[in-house]
C-alpha cells in the first residue's frame, strides 16, 4: 500500500459530506458508532474512516468503494490497484453494490487481520519484531499498535478492537501480566467468544505461570494495585475522581479473571519462544492461517 494512502482522508473530506461518510461506512458493513466514536466534524470523520479501514487491512476495499461512488477521482496515487470507476447507472448498480459489500472486492491475503498483543520493550518486543517480519515475508500482516494506531488515536478503543479480533497472537511475559493496558486487552479478548480458538499464545521465560505458587503472585500484584489506588482515592474529594473509578473497576476485573485466564494459557502447549524462532514461526503462522480457512 502506497504511503500516500495516509493522505487519502483529504480526498474523502473533499468528496463526501458527513452524512455521505456515514452512509459509506454502513455500506461497507462497518459500525458507524465504532468508527466515529468521538468525531462529528468532516475532517475527523474522514480520518477515522480511513484509519479504521487501514487497521483492518481493507484499504483496497475502501478505495474500491470510493472509486465506484466517485468515478471521476484518480485514486491510484493513494495505492488503489483496481480499475477506474464507472458511473452508477442502472446497469452498473449490481457491480456497485458488490464492490461496496465486498463480494467483488476481496481483501488480499497479505492484509488478513491478525492482531498482536504484547508488552513494549525488552525481549518481548524483539521477539515480536522477528515474528512480524516472518509473517510479512509469508504474506500475512500483523496489526500492532506502534504501527497501526495513528497519532491521537484512542488507545482504549484500539485495545477493544483487539478484543474482538478473529486472531490474536498474545506474547506473555512478566511485564504483560502486570501491565494495566496489556491485561485490559486480555480481558477484552476473553470477553468475546472462542477465546481458545482466537488466541495464539507465546509465553516468554520470565512469565511464572506454570507453578500455582507463582501464579498466585500475579493475583497478589493486582490486589495490591487495587488497594493502593483505593487508598489514594480516599485522600481526595469524590468530585475530583473522574476517570479513577473506571481505572479501579478495570483493575478489579483483571484481578477477578487473571487466575482463570493464566490457567487456560498455561494449559495450552505454546512451545518455547526459541522453538518458534528456530522454525521461523512456521507453527504459529500455519495455525493462524488455518483459523481463516
Amino acid at each position: 500500500m502506497a504511503d500516500n494512502y495516509n493522505l487519502f482522508f483529504k480526498e474523502l473530506r473533499g468528496s463526501f459530506s458527513t452524512q455521505e461518510l456515514e452512509e459509506l461506512c454502513l455500506e461497507l458493513g462497518y459500525d458507524s458508532g465504532e468508527v466515529f466514536r468521538s468525531t462529528t466534524n468532516l475532517s475527523g470523520m474522514a480520518q477515522d474512516l480511513q484509519g479504521y479501514a487501514k487497521r483492518r487491512g481493507q484499504e483496497q476495499r475502501l478505495l474500491a468503494a470510493v472509486a465506484t461512488l466517485r468515478p471521476h477521482l484518480d485514486l491510484k496515487p493513494y495505492g488503489y490497484t483496481g480499475g477506474a470507476g464507472s458511473s452508477p447507472t442502472a446497469s452498473s448498480g449490481a457491480s456497485q453494490t458488490a464492490a461496496i459489500s465486498g463480494t467483488a472486492v476481496s481483501t488480499p491475503p497479505a492484509e488478513r487481520m491478525v492482531y498482536i498483543s504484547y508488552a513494549w520493550g525488552g525481549e518481548s518486543e524483539n521477539f515480536v519484531n522477528q515474528l512480524d517480519q516472518a509473517f510479512q515475508a509469508k504474506g500475512m500482516k500483523l496489526v500492532r499498535d506502534k504501527r497501526d494506531l495513528g497519532y491521537k488515536g484512542s488507545i482504549r478503543d484500539f485495545m477493544r478492537e483487539i478484543g474482538g479480533a478473529g486472531a490474536i497472537v498474545v506474547v506473555i511475559n512478566d511485564k504483560y501480566l502486570k501491565s494495566p493496558n496489556c491485561m485490559f486487552e486480555l480481558t477484552e479478548i476473553a470477553g468475546n467468544n472462542d477465546f481458545r480458538d482466537r488466541v495464539f499464545p507465546v509465553v516468554m521465560s520470565d512469565a511464572d505461570i506454570y507453578r500455582p505458587v507463582n501464579r498466585i503472585k500475579y493475583v497478589q500484584h493486582w490486589e495490591q494495585e487495587i488497594k493502593a489506588l483505593d487508598e489514594a482515592m480516599k485522600t481526595v474529594s469524590s468530585a475530583n475522581l473522574q476517570g479513577f473509578r473506571e481505572e479501579i473497576d478495570s483493575y478489579q476485573k483483571i484481578r477477578n479473571t487473571i487466575s482463570e485466564l493464566v490457567f487456560i494459557l498455561k494449559d495450552m502447549n505454546t512451545l518455547t519462544p526459541e522453538m518458534h524462532q528456530d522454525k521461523d514461526f512456521e507453527v504459529i503462522f500455519n495455525q493462524v492461517q488455518r483459523r481463516f480457512q
